[in-house]
């Protein structure tokens, strides 16, 4: 048994889970050119790239049940609240753009969202000016959302090599 807090095994899903999921939309959208011709086109491209940012907005709402429910470890010492104060404003700026994005993502389109060819979500009447808006918000909330998870990863990175501390592991084992 570790003696560190430990992430219960389903957070540690959705975290991977959610994380794979941000990297598969990422990168079908900035190889949407060359992956198109393998895919069958940019219709298929759109439908990968909105069916994952659903998905992700999905986990991202099971993720704050399991939260409520189970909580979450706590795995920074008490004494060290610079770095809790960066880790947790860092988290929760992460799961606001983690419902922010696909939310835009969604708002922006005029197009129904076709959840993998399965469901049909129907597509949400705007004005011309707010899916604007929500296009704008959608692309500056991605990339902060890119600067935050580079964040996240550095924190991890440097409490597993510099601190060699448990707080890496309390999401890996």
């Amino acid at each position: 048994m570790q003696n560190y807090p430990q992430y219960s095994s389903k957070q540690k899903w959705i975290h991977w889970l959610t994380f794979t999921l941000i990297l598969l939309a990422f990168l079908v959208v900035m190889f949407k050119a060359v992956l198109s011709n393998y895919l069958g086109g940019m219709p298929v491209i759109y439908l990968l790239h909105k069916s994952l940012g659903a998905l992700i907005f999905v986990l991202t709402l099971w993720r704050f049940v399991l939260i409520k429910h189970v909580g979450v470890p706590d795995v920074l010492p008490k004494d060290h609240k610079l770095q809790r104060v960066l880790s947790k404003s860092t988290q929760g700026f992460i799961y606001i753009l983690l419902i922010i994005v696909p939310l835009s993502g969604y708002l922006m389109s005029r197009h129904p969202l076709n959840f993998f060819g399965i469901v049909s979500i129907p597509v949400v009447d705007l004005p011309n000016q707010a899916y604007q808006i929500f296009h704008s918000v959608h692309q500056a909330s991605s990339y902060l959302l890119g600067i935050l998870l580079i964040i996240h990863i550095a924190g991890a990175l440097y409490h597993y090599f510099v601190i060699k501390d448990k707080v890496l592991q309390s999401m890996l084992n």
